[in-house]
């Protein structure tokens, strides 16, 4: 097991398969989980024969009859139970590792030879590798050509042993994964396999770390500059498992991406400052074109993932280009529009129908886009719903021609649901106001029909004469009132006249009020805050007969002891006046202030509910707005209404 800032484990059922690895020294400690004393002690006597100084510890189930002695008398170096807890296992071995000893010196290479005299066939070499270096790029499978680079490099730099390992292509991933540091041999020559399964190099530690701070070549002659630190130990320690000497850093030219392991040359010299420098820029050109290899890969496996995804859409989708080909079309598309063609053939603009083409050909070429429109299938009952999306970025200047894709959904069902819904809705509309037709009508009629059977013994008594004419003139006024609301909420917009006092359709409205219920004990508390008459542009029937509603209301909810409205007047520097309005009964519950104002939502056994809504639509259309409250210590007033001053700096000109 490898020590580096992420631990990496290799398990083997033999020990015989890891056999270079642990003659390599690649390992710092082994754990060993035996089902029986034999077992144990077979496997100890190949660990030692493989790594005599190697950390070993036993792991025993009891069920295995072996104990601490048996395992101790094998050869262990420490004993645990199986019930031990995986964190304190980690925590000895880190512990243990952390005193291991050094690796052992690394035998003196031998002096280097003279050099090649012959400079013409070494430069023919040299270019012949940069030339092969520059079709790196073009190839498509980076392990593949990765392989075949070190061959061709070998024939022309005589090295015995390379390896070339390489970062996870995991961070270029469409769905991104958890960053690793581990580096893997992807292509190796002269390396046992058994030895590239079990080691790898880490950008945290050793050969790793210092290239990945500082791109430079690493020599194992040099390990004793300064410059490597407290890394100097590992980097030694990871050349010799490789059997290597020389590290070369593999970049983008951006960070880097793996290190390039390999000794020198057969011949026993070393590599001069040429070759050297040669390979430091081959091996970057290899890192160029391993990034470009992995950008398509990642560019085909993003096209791959959007075909499958508009392929299984619901959806429609046909994509158009800037001169009108049809570069795309799913699946749906061509069932929702009857696109049938023929074996391989693609979707000509001619598929397309009429009412599509027409709005489509304006969207791409004059860059008209329509909002979503719906177009009739092919089959009876059929409706689809399209959308025009052009293909822009934000805040991309806007050039025509340009690309489009057309978005196809099938809104049959919702279409019918629609329908279904809006019938339903008119049935209910017309069956509620039936039944506050039928409610209202009876309700009045009742009185009247009392009194028409008794008219006949009773028509000389004065009394009855008085309860009569009182009957009538109550009960048809209450039809009359509910006539004219019906009148006011379907009634064409208002056309707004000169200017009017406001304070006095406020004062008619509730005069009118008073009359309706008869009572003569309510006042009206006004008070107006501009110094200057607040007046408005309206029609002054139709703005009274609102205020007479809102006073009907407050009336209508408080005792007649009692009865009393008070009403306040502001207006603003925007030229806004506002009136703020409150009764001395209840307030209006927080729960029911979005249904106060819908048609024939009320809380009363009489009426039939079309009193506020009626004067919501007259301040609408007012150009005002009208806003219900619940009272609360912060706002004590139960409706407030705005309306737009008329500007009076002639008025007395």
């Amino acid at each position: 097991m490898r020590t580096t800032p992420e631990r990496h484990t290799v398990v083997r059922t033999q020990v015989t398969e890891a056999r270079t690895a642990l003659e390599r020294g690649a390992f710092d400690s082994a754990i060993l989980c035996p089902t029986g004393t034999d077992q144990l002690k077979c496997q100890l006597a190949e660990l030692r024969g493989y790594a005599p100084d190697l950390l070993i510890v036993v792991c025993a189930n009891p069920t295995s009859a072996v104990g601490e002695d048996e395992a101790f008398t094998a050869g262990a170096d420490l004993f645990f139970s199986a019930d031990t807890s995986i964190r304190t296992l980690q925590r000895v071995l880190e512990r243990t590792s952390a005193h291991t000893r050094p690796p052992a010196p690394r035998p003196p290479e031998p002096e280097q030879s003279q050099a090649v005299n012959n400079e013409s066939s070494a430069a023919a070499a040299l270019q012949t590798i940069r030339n092969f270096s520059q079709v790196l790029g073009f190839s498509l499978d980076y392990k593949a050509f990765t392989q075949q680079f070190i061959l061709k490099l070998r024939d022309h730099i005589s090295f015995s042993r390379i390896g070339i390992f390489l970062e996870s292509s995991a961070k270029q991933a469409l769905v991104k994964k958890s960053e690793t540091h581990q580096l893997k041999c992807i292509a190796s020559i002269g390396l046992p396999n058994d030895l590239i399964e079990c080691f790898q190099l880490n950008r945290q530690s050793g050969i790793g770390k210092s290239l990945r701070e500082q791109a430079r070549i690493i020599h194992a002659q040099h390990l004793s500059d300064t410059a490597f630190g407290s890394d100097t130990n590992s980097i030694r320690k990871e050349l010799d498992i490789l059997g290597c000497h020389i590290a070369v850093p593999i970049t983008d030219r951006e960070s880097l991406i793996g290190v390039a392991v390999l000794n020198g040359p057969v011949t026993g010299r070393d590599f001069n400052d040429d070759e050297l420098q040669l390979l430091f820029i081959l091996m970057e050109e290899l890192g160029l074109a391993i990034r470009n290899s992995r950008l398509h890969a990642e560019l085909a496996s993003h096209g791959q993932l959007i075909e499958s995804v508009m392929s299984s859409m619901a959806s429609g989708a046909i994509v158009v280009s800037e001169s009108l080909n049809i570069l795309y079309t799913n699946r749906s598309a061509r069932e929702f529009l009857a696109i049938h063609t023929e074996g391989a053939e693609e979707v000509q603009w001619a598929h397309l129908p009429t009412r599509l083409a027409v709005p489509l050909h304006r969207a791409v070429e004059k860059g008209e886009l329509p909002e979503p429109f719906l177009i009739p299938g092919n089959k009876e009952g059929e409706v689809y719903r399209i959308s025009i999306i052009p293909f822009t970025q934000e805040n991309e200047l806007l050039l025509l021609p340009r690309p489009a894709m057309v978005v196809v959904e099938d809104f049959t069902n919702i279409e019918a649901s629609k329908e279904t819904a809006l019938m339903s809705s008119r049935n209910e509309l017309i069956s509620l106001i039936a039944k506050r037709f039928a409610h209202e009508i009876r309700n009045s009629l009742v009185p009247l029909s009392t009194h028409a059977q008794l008219i006949d013994k009773k028509i000389d008594n004065p009394a009855f004469q008085a309860s009569l004419k009182s009957a009538l003139l109550n009960e048809t006024s209450r039809i009359k009132r509910f006539s004219e609301q019906m009148l006011y909420l379907s009634q064409e917009p208002i056309k707004l006249g000169g200017g009017m006092d406001l304070r006095q359709q406020l004062s008619e409205g509730f005069e009118r009020a008073k009359k309706h219920l008869h009572d003569e004990a309510t006042e009206l508390d006004l008070r107006s805050l501009p110094a200057e008459d607040p007046l408005i542009s309206g029609d002054s029937e139709s703005l009274a007969y609102a205020f007479e509603e809102l006073f009907l209301n407050a009336l209508q909810v408080q005792e007649a002891a009692s009865g009393k409205v008070h009403v306040t007047i502001e207006s603003n520097l925007e030229g806004i006046l506002r009136l703020r309005i409150r009764d001395n009964g209840p307030g209006f519950p927080a729960d029911l202030l979005e249904q106060a104002t819908e048609p024939f939502f009320t809380t009363r056994n009489t009426g039939v509910g079309l009193g506020l809504a009626v004067t919501n639509k007259i301040i609408s259309e007012h150009n005002g707005f009208m806003r219900i409250n619940a009272r609360s210590p912060e706002c004590d007033w139960d409706i407030e209404i705005e309306l737009p001053a008329l500007l009076t700096h002639n008025k007395h000109v």
